[in-house]
Order: structure tokens, then sequence, then C-alpha cells
């Protein structure tokens, strides 16, 4: 696949979007290209994307003419001078479109306030080009991890609003036995939980076909194979599925070396990772968290007390705008310990 990214001067916005989706998948061909390009990438550009982990420092402008004759699978343009003033492409294009970002580089300040706006405008491409890989070439593989002590319908309503997006293939809950920086005293056994996780995505996927939505993955699941240990399977027959890898890692367990293990004997999977609004504010805190950010989309849905979007803005996760239900596991653990009936509330 072959995508050319446009704007006017090929030297910022349209640079980080090329490194960006290059680095999504070694297996498609991206180029990008100006109207009137710059002579040079703007510094600030090449600084902000390797704080990314991205190095652009060896991309130079392009004049778009030398594509023209050129076939493409998708032309984009990322600013509003390339698109009104886009070329015509004698070549083949199958796909044409529009992403619009601001300019940093138009930004007026001290200097922190100009490298925030550049960081900012960073991550609004970073996002937008990540759902645009994984609505129109690969899918994601969200999981959605947990210690699920009990589950209830707050997380079904989640696990099913973004199994919906167009960019999922699927949802994986993961079974966290013990998280490293909670207290451990009031989980429920581990095995127990597990059991119940079985039978809590057996409903999902009984509800899921029941609702007529048709598996897009074929019939035969995708088991380990024989060079995968235990607990690193993740069967894609259906909308949803469970991991039980954590039992099998050695602890202390962060999602951090999860995700890089089921990376490891997963390749072909895009991972991304889901939490909520609360645990976005202390990403700082986990195990590499940075490094969670850079690496694999961070998907994040809104809790109560929390400004989720501007947090997301801040740090470069992905918003998802699901339903909100105020309910908690520790809340329903009181109640059961309270012998107040729970029925309603779990699922």
């Amino acid at each position: 696949m072959r995508i050319l990214i446009l704007c006017t001067g090929n030297s910022c916005r349209s640079q980080m979007a090329h490194g960006f989706l290059q680095s999504f998948s070694s297996s498609i061909e991206v180029h990008s290209a100006g109207t009137r390009p710059a002579a040079q990438v703007n510094p600030l550009a090449v600084e902000t994307m390797l704080e990314a982990g991205i190095d652009i420092s060896s991309h130079t402008p392009k004049d778009v003419s030398i594509y023209l004759q050129q076939e493409w699978d998708y032309v984009i343009t990322v600013c509003g001078g390339a698109n009104e003033s886009c070329p015509a492409f004698t070549g083949k294009v199958k796909h044409r479109l529009h992403m619009g970002f601001e300019d940093p580089s138009e930004a007026t300040g001290t200097p922190e306030f100009i490298k925030g706006e550049f960081r900012r405008i960073r991550n609004s491409i970073r996002n937008g080009f990540r759902l645009f890989f994984h609505t129109n070439i690969e899918k994601l593989t969200v999981l959605y991890f947990g210690s699920f002590n009990p589950f209830h319908i707050g997380h079904a309503s989640v696990a099913k609003f973004v199994a919906a997006q167009p960019w999922v293939e699927q949802l994986c809950f993961v079974l966290s036995p013990k998280n490293p920086i909670k207290e451990s005293n009031t989980l429920q056994d581990a095995n127990l939980r597990w059991k119940d996780l079985e039978r809590v995505v057996r409903k999902l996927n009984e509800e899921e076909q029941a609702s007529g939505n048709q598996n897009a993955f074929g019939s035969d699941p995708v088991g380990p194979t024989q060079a995968e240990p235990a607990g690193t399977d993740i069967r894609v027959a259906e909308k949803f599925s469970a991991s039980d890898i954590e039992f099998h890692l050695e602890p202390p367990l962060y999602t951090y070396n999860t995700l890089e293990k089921l990376s490891f004997f997963h390749p072909h999977k895009h991972f991304a990772l889901l939490m909520g609004g609360d645990n976005i504010n202390i990403l700082h805190k986990w195990y590499r968290g940075e490094e969670l950010l850079n690496k694999y989309p961070i998907l994040v849905y809104p809790r109560e007390g929390v400004d989720t979007e501007a947090l997301c803005n801040e740090k470069g996760a992905i918003y998802i705008d699901a339903p909100m239900v105020n309910i908690s596991s520790t809340q329903i653990r009181t109640m059961m310990a309270a012998g107040e009936d729970v029925s309603e509330l779990r699922y």
C-alpha cells in the first residue's frame, strides 16, 4: 500500500504524519510532500517527534510535482492550504482524504508555550493517523486489563461500546491476578475470577451473535503454536475473548511487560490498551508508562470526577466517549458485605 501525505511546506504536520504512519507498519510505503516545500523540516517538529520515539531528522521537504505521475492508494492532505490547492493527480488515486490540523509553526508566545503547541498538535496527528490506519488498513485488538473483582455492568458497557468501533477487530479482557500498585487483600481468588470472566465472555459473544453482528474473522479460532507458552493464546473466532497470560508471568506484573510478551507471540496483531480516565491521570506512576504511550495506542473512557478528554489531549491518549456507568467493584463488594442485593449491578 502506498500513501502520500500533503501540506503546503512539508516541514511540520505532513512530516509528523509521515513519521507516525510509517512507524505503525513496515508493510506500507509512505511519502510526504508540499505544494510550496520549505528549505528544511522544522527543528521543533524533529525535536517533539523524537520525544515520541520517532526520528524524522533525515527527512527533507519535497515538491509534490515529483509524485504526480505515480499511483497511490491514499492521498491525504493535513492542512487547509494544501487541501484547497492540491494539484490534480494524473496517476491512479484510489482514495483522497483531508485530515486538517492546526499549524504549530504559527504559534506565538514563550518558548515553553510554543513547544507545548508542537506537542499538542503532534499528539493530535498521532491519534488521527492511528485511527485512520486501524480503520482502513489493520484493525486493533483492544486489551482491557483489570482485576474484575467482580465484573459488573460498567465493565460490560465500556467493552461493548469499544468493540463496536469500526477500527476494533476484537476486545480481549486480560485478568490481573494481582495489581502491583493496589492492595490485594480484597481480591477474590484469581481462579474464581477467571471462571467468572469466561462466563462473561460467553455471554457477551452470545449477545453479539443474537444482535445480528457477524464475525469478521472466520469460524476457526487461532490457538497457540508450539512456540507459545501457556497464557499467550488469544482466540479470534469471536468479538470478545479473555487472556490469563498474567497467571503465567513472574511477578511483579507490569502492563508494559505483558503487552511486550503478547506482541512478541502475536507479531501480526496491533494491540491497544483500554483504561479509565482515573488511570491515565496516574500513568506516569506506572512501570515504563511514557513508553506505553509512545508505543501503543492508549484508549481512555470517562470516569466521574476526572476531566478525561483534557487529560487525553495533554498526554496524547485517545479519548473514547463511552457511556459512563457510575458503579465500581468496590461499591459492589461493600454492598455484598452488607447483605444487599447486587444482582442488577453484576453482569
